[in-house]
């Protein structure tokens, strides 16, 4: 597993760049193996060659660092410019997130601090499934695990077996029935946020946990929703539909070359 991203650094000047700016408590640390051990099985069982994942990170990165160009002259996220040209598909996109844990030290605390929070109850779920690296990290902790998104690639259904795998948004379908609820850099690719928040308090039972995580100033080519940097607005809607904060984390983002103070907010509420 330390093979792929030696590959990965070896192959590429712009990996072994970011590979070089990560502190070494996070190259160092068993959780950095685990998801190095992940991107591994990923592209071996997806049969995606290092050069054709490389190539579509190194496409990503270009777009996305055109795009924070674009707003830092007009403050315009792409989608409210209708330039939301670029596209991925759901195997391409999946590979860009295993990257960016990988490589970028905001998006590798988020995973850092969902594994860390998670502990053992009943029943989890997960919306946005995406690559399927959070049931990886903390599904363990469940013994019954339902997982939404919209599209979900065949390579979970036969990883996670045991999981009930829906391919469609999740709306609610089980009241008061979850302990915990995932929603992990999912909000601001939403037009209305609050109303998942909403579905997934009333789909919760008392005491029962969401794990969240909200974008300021992240101007990707498909985020809908901006949080504003003071959340204390989202704070209040969320005390208002029901919750309490057990705990909250500002997560900077650090580019090389340019500054947007982006950042994600890592939440941990709790249905009152």
């Amino acid at each position: 597993m330390e093979e792929i991203v030696h590959k990965l650094v070896n192959e590429s000047r712009l990996l072994n760049i970011l590979h070089d700016n990560l502190p070494d408590s996070i190259k160092l640390s068993p959780l950095y193996v685990q998801l190095a051990a992940y991107l591994q099985n990923y592209l071996t069982e997806n049969v995606i060659s290092v050069n054709d994942a490389i190539d579509t990170y190194s496409k990503y990165i270009a777009a996305y660092n055109k795009n924070c160009r674009s707003f830092i002259k007009t403050g315009r996220y792409p989608v409210q410019n209708g330039k939301t040209v670029f596209s991925l598909s759901r195997k391409e996109y999946d590979v860009v997130l295993l990257f960016s844990v990988l490589f970028t030290t905001h998006r590798f605390r988020i995973m850092q601090l969902a594994t860390a929070w998670s502990a053992p109850v009943e029943k989890g779920l997960y919306i946005g499934v995406g690559s399927g690296l959070e049931i990886a990290l903390t599904g363990g902790f469940y013994k019954e695990i339902f997982a939404y998104d919209l599209k979900i690639n065949d390579y979970l259904y036969a990883k996670f077996p045991n999981i009930q795998l829906r391919e469609e948004f999740y709306k609610g379908q089980k009241q008061n029935y979850f302990n915990v609820v995932y929603l992990i850099e999912l909000l601001e690719h939403l037009e209305e946020p609050y109303e998942l928040v909403k579905i997934s308090l009333d789909t919760l039972v008392p005491g029962g946990k969401i794990f969240l995580t909200t974008a300021s100033n992240i101007p990707q080519f498909d985020h809908y929703y901006n949080f504003p940097e003071d959340h204390s607005v989202f704070e209040n809607n969320c005390g208002a539909l029901g919750f309490s904060v057990v705990f909250k984390e500002r997560i900077p983002h650090h580019y090389l070359s340019m500054n947007l103070e982006a950042s994600n907010h890592f939440y941990i509420l709790e249905k009152l």
